[in-house]
Parts: structure tokens; sequence; C-alpha cells
């Protein structure tokens, strides 16, 4: 048996439908995510169900911070999610889901294929994308896998507005509490008191400035032995020496 025969057989094979090869771009999927998509699913087929992001970056030849760069494009884009398993040695094991993909390919196929709701879909993409890319440019990293998910969960379940993420990413920028922990809290704090626009949050903030003043101690007007040296008073052109 020649090496390149025993190389394909021991390999194993990755198939891909063809439907998916002919309308993944109406899904939102670039060329580099399909890509992605191709060498993450040929090691999932063979068994590894949460990849190394660094053996697919070698294959593809990048980085592993591109590789994650579309990892959470296609998590933004609801192609992808990722969850927590118990196992049969019953530890908790993260793992890769792509069921979003052919879902959205599912919907994709009873539908015309451009329509003013497939250009909303795309200006919320982009909105998502500035979010995310936001974040790691104050945090000052890549965001990992998980962080990108919880990410996706403001959009998709708590429905926060972009703009509104933006806001509660400046306060905790404001102080230096670089998490997403701590952003949730302020969204969650915003929430709870319906406040559902930045105007509105805008406003809350200018009300507490406002009443922090009003309320602040203002000065007394010493009077008694603390009210200082008295000033003599004369009137112009009166004698002073006298």
């Amino acid at each position: 048996m020649d090496q390149l025969t025993q190389a394909i057989i021991n390999g194993g094979q990755t198939t891909i439908a063809n439907v998916l090869l002919e309308h993944y771009r109406e899904l939102g999927l670039t060329n580099a995510e399909l890509l992605v998509y191709l060498q993450f699913k040929r090691l999932m087929d063979q068994g590894d169900t949460f990849p190394d992001a660094n053996q697919v970056a070698e294959s593809l030849g990048e980085t592993s911070n591109t590789v994650f760069q579309h990892l959470h494009e296609m998590l933004a884009k609801k192609l992808l999610t990722i969850e927590s398993v118990t196992a049969n040695d019953q530890k908790i094991h993260d793992r890769y889901n792509f069921d979003g993909l052919y879902e959205k390919l599912a919907v994709a196929l009873t539908r015309t294929p451009k329509t003013e709701t497939a250009t909303v879909v795309e200006n919320n993409e982009n909105s998502r994308q500035k979010v995310f890319k936001s974040i790691e440019t104050e945090f000052g990293r890549a965001l990992s896998p998980m962080e990108m998910e919880s990410i996706s969960k403001w959009f998709d379940e708590n429905h926060y507005d972009p703009e509104i993420i933006e806001l509660a990413l400046r306060e905790a920028v404001l102080r230096q509490v670089y998490n997403l922990t701590y952003m949730d809290r302020i969204l969650l704090n915003w929430q709870k008191r319906h406040l559902t626009t930045a105007a509105q949050i805008e406003a809350d903030k200018q009300r507490g400035i406002e009443n922090r003043l009003n309320s602040a101690p203002k000065p007394q007007r010493q009077t008694g032995a603390n009210a200082g040296p008295k000033i003599p008073l004369f009137k112009l052109g009166e004698d002073q020496s006298k």
C-alpha cells in the first residue's frame, strides 16, 4: 500500500453537504469562516469535540488570534455555540456545536435570496461586530470563546441595545475593571431600573450629578470669634488718622 493511500485510509473522511457549499454566503458565512468550520469539522469528525484553535491555525497558516476572531464572528451570527457537557468520566467538558449553521441553512432555503429583513439582520450583525472589537480594544486582548458567547447572549437573550453595551464598557473602563462580569452587573442594574436607551441612561447620570451637588453641604457664614478680623469702614475723604 503506497503512502498516499495509507494516509487517506488512516485520516478518514470529512463530508460536507453540497447545499451548504451552495448557500453558505446567504448565512453570512465568509470564505475564511467556511474554511475554519471545515477544519474544526475535520477534527470533530475524528472524535475531538473541542479542537485546539492552535492546531486549526497551523493547518490554515494563520495565527490563533485570527482563528479565534473567526470563531467569535460565527458565535455572533449564531452559527456556533459552545456547550458544557458531562462526559463519561463525570467531568464537565466544553464542546463546539455548529447546529446553528444548519438551522440557518434550513431557513435560508425557504426565503428569497436577499430581502429587506436580511438587510436588517446584516446591519445588526455589523453592530455586534463593532461591540466585539470595542471590548477587545479596551481590554487590550483577544476575547476567549466563552467570553464571545457571553456577549452574544447580551444580544440574543437579553436583547441589549449595542449602544447600551458600549456605555457599560465605558463605565467599566472608567473604573479600570476589565471583565465582562462587571459589565454584566452594570447592564442588569440598568435593566432593573427600566433604563433601556442610551438617552435614558445619560439623563439618569445627569440627575445623579445634580442631586449630589444639591445635597452637598453649603459653606456657613462665620460669626463671632471665628468671623475673622474686622475691616474698618470709613468714608472717602475722611481723615483716617483720627
